[in-house]
């Protein structure tokens, strides 16, 4: 009887977790980004374990992460006794803090006014670096040496810039910012979504441990078609893009699991 009482579960993260091509360290990331971004929020190794294995993740494989996670600055470990305990590092915390507004606004709200940044040219060997200072700056690359950028120019004297409204976007644009593969990963995403929303329809109260489950893998599919292309609104991409479709579903799903107290994982 006691898998018929949790078929829902299994059938839920079946469903969710359709992308099979998933990296550990990524998953550890979005868990703590979600479950455990505020100073002072630590989750034991135990409680990591619990959380990750109806995933089919190893005990192996979430300690290559956390020690991957660890050299790289983005997670601290302490010991209590024999547990160890991990926690955000300062650098974690201020990086899953930017990262939260795009990850969890219902409704984004994009300037009207955007502007066009076009650099000094540049020799070939000294354009990437060029590319990466803009993008540190908040700019998406367009075309070789154009930047866009949200608001009305600022004033530089590096730079030529042209403010105005965005107009009738070009559909090499489109195609630039959001490829095939991008929109059928919304596409998969919504399907996903659709699923599991009627699977809950019938589904028991989930337990604080399976809410922190389905929570993660939510986060992360989310997280992967988001962060797959520029931060713009949907006049840059192609008919029929389904990313704000599912920002609301993403939204519906994860009001209506709410969020665990860590202290309720441990039992």
């Amino acid at each position: 009887m006691a898998s018929d009482t949790n078929s829902w579960f299994e059938d839920s993260i079946q469903t969710l977790t359709y992308n099979r091509n998933q990296r550990v360290w990524s998953i550890i990331v979005s868990l703590f980004g979600d479950l455990a971004r505020a100073p002072g929020d630590r989750i034991s190794g135990s409680q990591l374990s619990r959380i990750t294995e109806p995933m089919a993740i190893k005990p192996e494989a979430v300690r290559v992460a956390l020690h991957r996670l660890r050299n790289d600055g983005w997670i601290a470990s302490e010991k209590s006794g024999r547990s160890s305990f991990y926690h955000l590092t300062q650098s974690g915390l201020v990086q899953s803090e930017a990262a939260s507004p795009r990850i969890y606004t219902r409704d984004v709200i994009y300037p009207d006014v955007w502007h066009l940044c076009i650099p000094e040219p540049l020799r070939k060997s000294e354009r990437d670096e060029q590319a990466r200072i803009m993008r540190r700056e908040g700019y998406v690359s367009v075309a070789q040496g154009v930047y866009l950028g949200p608001e009305v120019a600022p004033k530089r004297d590096d730079c030529l810039t042209i403010s105005g409204d965005l107009g009738v976007l070009p559909r090499w644009l489109k195609q630039q910012i959001s490829p095939p593969q991008s929109v059928k990963a919304y596409e998969d995403l919504e399907q996903a979504l659709d699923r599991f929303a009627q699977i809950l329809e019938n589904a028991p109260t989930p337990t604080p441990l399976e809410v922190a489950t389905l929570r993660t893998i939510i986060v992360h599919v989310w997280r992967r078609a988001l962060f797959s292309h520029p931060d713009l609104p949907d006049a840059f991409f192609p008919e029929g893009w389904r990313g704000t479709a599912c920002r609301h579903k993403v939204m519906d799903a994860l009001d209506r699991l709410g969020l665990p107290g860590l202290d309720s994982l441990s039992a």
